[in-house]
């Protein structure tokens, strides 16, 4: 008998709360990476930029976190490593190690007394590029062609989005947090608008997979059985990203500054949305014959 995914979106919560957090996260750290790789501060500026790297760093560590609970024992870790360059997966344990421990050995060394600046933006440049990866790693693990309702176009290229929607807003509150003015009041209007635009083609996208999903099916059912509410969830999706990048928007415009609280918002709000469609992907999940 046919059934919602629900329970298997639930089962797989981890992972739903991994794919939310950990690509935006990442993103936002490269953002700010890249304002640290290119950009010309002074020597207390760069130094809260660097320290306050921690709010993306802990976004995307609470998101991996959660998602090695899903080895059961950590001893399975082992097994996932051999398994780079030919697994998905393993490929995208691997980049979220090589990304973790450029950022987080980075952070640690921002708050040496002898600091040098050249050596940083070499190695900011370098979280960069292990940022680009880790996202593309995470957005193509789930492209397995068993999993009838995973194994489409749409699948990488939502997950791409997602980050991009999330990314700018997480940097623009860890530049906040780290009185950034010159940054927030020049670049906020711009990384706002790539939210946005980002935002209009997530859903174009989502709404594109949504008109597929009546055309996947197995020996149960179609994976649009699957998701009974999926135009629901995207228009939750659409309403909680706008009114977080609006937020964001509003606060930045016109080069004043958001205060600490409505940037956390606009962000939580942001991510709202997108868990909404992490939940959902984790709903569809069908695969070839008799198995959900």
């Amino acid at each position: 008998m046919m059934t919602t995914g629900f329970e298997t979106a639930l089962g797989e919560i981890t992972l739903v709360l991994f794919t939310t957090l950990a690509p935006s996260g990442v993103l936002g750290f490269s953002i700010m990476a890249g304002a640290l790789a290119f950009g010309r501060f002074d020597r207390d500026v760069r130094s809260r930029i660097n320290q306050f790297l921690c709010i993306p760093l802990m976004i995307s560590m609470v998101g991996l976190i959660a998602s090695a609970t899903h080895l059961g024992n950590p001893a399975n870790a082992l097994y996932v490593f051999m398994g780079v360059g030919r697994s998905p997966l393993s490929t995208e344990v691997f980049c979220a190690v090589i990304f973790l421990f450029l950022a987080g050995v980075y952070w640690l060394y921002s708050f040496s007394q002898r600091q040098v600046v050249g050596l940083q933006r070499v190695w900011s440049v370098a979280i960069i590029a292990a940022g680009i990866a880790f996202v593309t790693a995470v957005a193509f693990a789930y492209d397995a062609e068993t999993i009838v309702s995973w194994n489409t176009a749409y699948v990488p290229i939502g997950l791409w989005l997602n980050a991009v929607v999330g990314g700018p807003l997480v940097a623009l509150l860890s530049f906040r947090a780290a009185k950034a003015e010159a940054i927030v009041g020049r670049y906020g209007p711009l990384l706002c608008g790539v939210s946005a635009v980002a935002l209009v083609l997530n859903t174009a996208v989502y709404a594109m997979q949504g008109t597929a999903l009546a055309g996947i099916e197995n020996s149960f059912g179609t994976a649009a059985d699957l998701v009974p509410f999926y135009g629901l969830a995207v228009a939750a999706f659409f309403v909680l990203c706008t009114a977080g990048v609006l937020s964001m928007q509003l606060a930045v415009r016109a080069g004043r500054i958001p205060d600490l609280a409505r940037a956390a918002v606009s962000c939580a709000l942001a991510y709202g949305g997108i868990f909404v469609m992490r939940f959902v992907f984790y709903m569809m999940h069908m695969t070839i014959g008799l198995g959900f």
